[in-house]
């Protein structure tokens, strides 16, 4: 039912795999912010006359010195992400793909044969492993209600799919029918 994968390109790009998974993690939002004395409710007036108080001089409360002023350097709204052109995503995406080969822990199989009991028995035989099973389309399936309890089988459809989980997988299983087995593993 599930074959072995083996692909025959080599070609393993350590730099796209690295944007690629650093594009994941640059989800922050970026929005911590501070307000500058601009921003500052408060008067723009003198606080008092420049000279004849004895008193150093003091232009308007908004300053950074004075308490409740504003904040003199500090942090600004800015964008974390950054984006990833498709070519190196494709790539990376083969990357990781040529790494589960290489691993021996790629394998594909056909979606109209797979049943609940050909994965019951793939999550008894890899009790300890993590393994990602991909279909062409999840919501049409029913075996991925079935076993969503389960904790170390996920499902993910052909589009959902990323190097990230690729590349935390133990083992990989590809439906014949996704786009990702025909474009970069079916002949």
């Amino acid at each position: 039912m599930f074959d072995q994968i083996s692909i025959k390109d080599t070609d393993i790009s350590q730099k796209a795999l690295h944007l690629s998974i650093h594009k994941l993690y640059t989800h922050k939002q970026g929005n911590n912010h501070s307000k500058d004395r601009s921003e500052v409710a408060g008067s723009g007036k003198k606080l008092f006359k420049q000279k004849g108080t004895g008193n150093a001089r003091a232009g308007n409360k908004k300053s950074p010195q004075r308490r409740g002023g504003g904040k003199a350097f500090g942090p600004k709204f800015h964008l974390v992400s950054f984006k990833v052109n498709k070519k190196v995503n494709q790539l990376a995406l083969k990357s990781s793909l040529i790494i589960k080969s290489n691993n021996k822990s790629l394998f594909s199989f056909d979606e109209d044969k797979l049943n609940e009991q050909s994965v019951k028995d793939l999550a008894t035989k890899n009790m300890n492993k993590l393994i990602v099973i991909v279909l062409k389309d999840l919501a049409k399936n029913d075996l991925a209600k079935k076993f969503r309890n389960y904790k170390n089988i996920y499902f993910n459809s052909d589009l959902s799919y990323s190097i990230h989980t690729s590349l935390k997988a133990d083992q990989l299983y590809i439906s014949k029918g996704t786009n990702l087995f025909s474009k970069f593993i079916g002949n």
